[in-house]
């Protein structure tokens, strides 16, 4: 059965690193891969598709206790998602963004800071803000040093941000930590520059035609009246095709910049496959934030999961090219399909054989070759 192999199978790699009891273990399972095959995370919903003698009322009020009694957050399932990932030691690419919503009169603010493999985004820890709005220098600060924490030899290739993510103490933070940056500016952000007078971003490039980019030859700072003590950063500047400035304000090699930055879109459409092209993440009513976190704690799990299902899959059959030159669909997408596919038709011994090598840090293409997917 799908669901004692996979529950024992993840059982194991959770017990690594996140000190739970056995039952517990198999509740949070049952959580991932319900989540996974119905795509919601309406407990009362995913109650009834468990596969046990219980029945569907005590099968509920066991969800419900776990978010009751068991509090996880990202600095704990990190630890299992970058095994999974198998990306231990090696450098890492994140995005830093921001995702919101209301539920009646409470808004559900969340912060997150996401590891960008093959292409795709994958949770890694995240902060829930105390109120609507954006984050602040501490708050980022402290989720950067919560990861550090958990991995304390992390090396970080590049943080990207959007406009959001700006301003002098967290810039020069993330210098004095060695922590290498890209962060989008806005238009009328002004600039400093020895030699030049302080201009606007859409001053300095208002002769860019679309598709056209420029690198500010000399070290800047910013703000109108930046002084001495404010951050050097270089800047790039390209005209969209839709005629909007993309500046980017970055720490070193800004003739790269532009085709890093790409890879920042990847957080947005995690944030898309948790909500509405994945688990509808806004279709819950926990409002908590040390319940939510457990939530998005489940959620990581089976989006890792997912994700690397989906590259396994595509590493056997590429996902067809459309053509205005996207994929027909998502990695995510894909995996999911897959894994739905696997829990439906496949036998114990070749679901057991995949899921072995889907929670080590290996992808479980080989394992995939006897399946019908």
């Amino acid at each position: 059965m799908m669901q004692n192999t996979f529950s024992n199978a993840l059982s194991e790699a959770v017990s690594k690193h996140i000190a739970l009891s056995p039952t517990r273990r198999e509740t949070l399972a049952w959580l991932a891969l319900l989540m996974m095959r119905c795509g919601t995370i309406c407990l009362w919903r995913l109650a009834a598709h468990v596969a046990t003698a219980a029945m569907t009322d005590s099968v509920r009020r066991r969800f419900y206790r776990f978010f009751q009694h068991v509090e996880l957050d990202g600095a704990m399932t990190a630890l299992v998602i970058v095994d999974l990932l198998g990306i231990r030691g090696k450098p890492w690419v994140l995005a830093m963004d921001r995702t919101n919503w209301e539920f009646g009169k409470t808004t559900i603010n969340i912060l997150m800071i996401s590891v960008i493999w093959n292409g795709m985004g994958v949770p890694l820890i995240w902060t829930l803000l105390p109120s609507a709005g954006n984050s602040n220098t501490k708050t980022r600060t402290d989720l950067l040093d919560r990861l550090r924490g958990a991995f304390p030899d992390m090396k970080i290739a590049s943080l990207m941000g959007d406009r959001e993510f700006i301003g002098d103490a967290w810039m020069a933070w993330l210098r004095e930590r060695k922590i290498s940056f890209i962060l989008r500016l806005r238009e009328n952000q002004h600039v400093v520059r020895k030699g030049y007078a302080t201009w606007m971003l859409s001053e300095i490039a208002r002769g860019l035609c679309k598709g056209e980019k420029m690198v500010l030859k000399e070290w800047c700072r910013l703000g109108r009246s930046a002084d001495e003590r404010a951050p050097l950063v270089r800047i790039v500047v390209m005209r969209l095709p839709t005629g909007e400035l993309l500046a980017l304000a970055c720490s070193s090699k800004p003739r790269c910049a532009l085709a890093a930055y790409r890879q920042r879109w990847t957080i947005e459409t995690l944030f898309a496959n948790l909500k509405t092209k994945g688990f509808n993440l806004e279709d819950t009513h926990i409002t908590a934030p040390e319940k939510l976190s457990t939530l998005l704690a489940v959620l990581a799990l089976a989006v890792t999961l997912c994700v690397k299902t989906g590259v396994a899959a595509a590493r056997l059959r590429p996902i067809p090219i459309k053509k205005h030159g996207r994929r027909a669909w998502s990695l995510f997408a894909l995996g999911v399909g897959v894994l739905r596919k696997i829990a439906a038709s496949a036998n114990p011994a070749q679901a057991t054989a995949f899921l072995q090598q889907l929670l080590s840090p290996k992808l479980p293409v080989n394992q995939l070759k006897s399946i019908a997917v």
